[in-house]
């Protein structure tokens, strides 16, 4: 049965209730989205830095709220599970927020992250300097999501990017938990940094640091959504590349396909892609 996008916020804050971490990788199409629903993860999570990627740039805020929406509205019609979207910085100030906010919901997303960097944004995590706005701005932004927002069940996520100050990243999102955010994103790596995150007590969205704890550990400790981000595009790009070699050197991928395990499974599934919903509207409708 396919579950409406407020049956789908729905199931999400059911998760967000639950004691446990629910897998959402990171997909930039599609196609993607679809084969995490095939392996039976719960959620999928688009990445803003995943969409600057499909399409060769940095991630620097290049891509339009536009583009996201379209690239949002494409996924979250791919599958029957509920979408966690990147929102960046709310692309621009409260005002640019609130009709953020409108074109993601009409698109279907069951929760959006807002960030408080400047806008455009930059990728800290890959050196490059990241500029706030302040915290009151930052506060206001979520006050104009939440105010904006048709279904209630649409979850804001707040999420700080002060990345010299734990402290700070807390205050920030603790301010606006206290102006109604319903989660947080988890900025933290050590086992005590995600414990002072926790005591905001709103649910916890984030990374989780998967070299540093076990993924049960990471929900013991309050994170309940788990985006995995990048994962799938080096995944497929170091698969195509292989494949690529193969052909370039040989003239053929025979080789690589071959010599991949469990490729044949894959293949099946992806010649068989959307033949069994076709097959169930000729057989209802005629053709």
């Amino acid at each position: 049965m396919e579950l409406s996008a407020a049956e789908k916020r729905q199931s999400l804050k059911k998760m967000l209730d639950e004691p446990a971490c629910h897998i959402a990788p990171s997909c930039s199409d599609g196609i993607q989205a679809r084969l995490v629903e095939w392996l039976g993860f719960p959620l999928v999570h688009i990445s803003g830095s995943g969409q600057h990627r499909s399409l060769g740039f940095a991630d620097a805020g290049l891509l339009t709220l536009t583009e996201m929406v379209n690239k949002a509205r494409e996924i979250v019609d791919a599958v029957n599970i509920p979408i966690v979207s990147d929102c960046e910085t709310g692309y621009g100030n409260a005002v640019n927020v609130t009709r953020a906010v409108r074109e993601f919901e009409k698109a279907g997303v069951a929760a959006l992250h807002i960030e408080d960097q400047m806008t455009p944004k930059r990728a800290g995590h890959e050196g490059f300097d990241v500029g706030l706005v302040s915290r009151d701005e930052f506060v206001n932004k979520i006050k104009a999501a939440l105010d904006t927002r048709r279904d209630q069940n649409l979850v804001i996520i707040a999420r700080s990017e002060a990345k010299d100050s734990l402290q700070e990243r807390i205050e920030r999102v603790s301010a606006c938990c206290e102006a109604g955010a319903d989660s947080v994103w988890l900025s933290a790596r050590t086992e005590d940094e995600i414990k002072a995150f926790a005591k905001i007590g709103k649910p916890m969205v984030g990374v989780p640091p998967r070299q540093l704890m076990p993924l049960s550990r990471w929900g013991e400790l309050g994170g309940r959504v788990g985006c995995i981000p990048t994962v799938l595009q080096v995944a497929a790009l170091h698969g195509m590349r292989q494949c690529l070699e193969e052909l370039k050197k040989n003239g053929t991928e025979a080789t690589y396909l071959k010599q991949t395990p469990g490729i044949e499974d894959t293949r099946k599934w992806y010649a068989n892609l959307g033949n069994a919903e076709l097959k169930e509207l000729e057989k209802k409708y005629g053709y």
